[in-house]
């Protein structure tokens, strides 16, 4: 069954690229204070102690020691100490694009969370800080890594869609749920562009603008992931190709282009 909001979240993240511009730990100065302002990036905190005032979108919150705190971007916000026990944190800005749009912008996450274990928030900043200092080749993979981590607690603790300035994007659940029920017949681009009144030639430009990909590999990827759940059953693989809408001489080809095994060999691991 299609659902809409964790499907398309789940479709989005596939796409996810994350950028971290910069991340350090620091006690905050007294005159840490700023009113309504805007970035084209995101701020992620984690508090370790003190008090102070964030706030986001017209909306207060006053952190607490052991939370992680997301101000969003292209979100009005402000902050300001309110005594003379200022934050102690960790912090970091950065982007995490789907296409040409920030994750934080089409989906509205908590501001601020609580956090299971501080000792495995801290180890994740404090490795993004020293594989800066590193810059050796595998530092951007380890910083990434660390970020995806930060990222994934919040869309643990819960998450709702925001209305989107374009109704591209709502536009296209519809196109993803048409693809979702009808992985094993031929869908064409001209259906898709159709379900949207869009032209197909501009349907493909808006699908990528928001996926970070083409339609069509969308579909791939759709019908490859159904495939890789369907090896669980009994089913013949010839009938698991016929299923997902890939012709059976060109189904192993893409399976294994797509997950580095063959049908038989991901089925047996499955076994094991």
């Amino acid at each position: 069954m299609y659902n809409s909001a964790n499907d398309s979240l789940r479709t989005l993240l596939s796409n996810l690229q994350v950028d971290v511009i910069i991340a350090n730990v620091q006690t905050v100065g007294m005159d840490w204070k700023r009113e309504n302002y805007v970035h084209s990036f995101n701020r992620l905190y984690f508090i370790i102690e003190g008090e102070g005032r964030i706030e986001v979108d017209g909306i207060v919150y006053y952190p607490k020691p052991g939370q992680l705190v997301i101000m969003p971007c292209h979100v009005l916000q402000s902050y300001s100490t309110i005594n003379d026990h200022p934050f102690h944190k960790y912090w970091c800005h950065f982007t995490a694009r789907v296409g040409s749009r920030d994750l934080l912008e089409m989906y509205r996450f908590p501001v601020c969370i609580d956090v299971l274990s501080s000792s495995e928030v801290e180890n994740w900043f404090s490795r993004m800080i020293s594989e800066m200092k590193k810059q050796t080749p595998s530092s951007i993979l380890n910083i990434q890594a660390s970020m995806l981590q930060l990222i994934g607690l919040f869309i643990d603790h819960g998450f709702e869609q925001t209305a989107i300035p374009s109704s591209t994007t709502q536009k296209l659940s519809r196109v993803f749920q048409f693809i979702e029920q009808n992985l094993e017949h031929k869908i064409t681009i001209e259906q898709l562009a159709s379900l949207v009144h869009y032209h197909p030639n501009y349907f493909i430009r808006a699908f990528h603008s928001v996926m970070g990909c083409s339609p069509i590999q969308y579909i791939n990827r759709m019908r490859l992931d159904k495939a890789r759940q369907m090896l669980s059953t009994d089913m013949t693989i010839g009938s698991i190709a016929r299923a997902v809408g890939i012709e059976q001489h060109n189904f192993s080809t893409m399976f294994k282009s797509y997950t580095g095994f063959s049908p038989r060999d991901f089925r047996q691991m499955l076994m094991r």
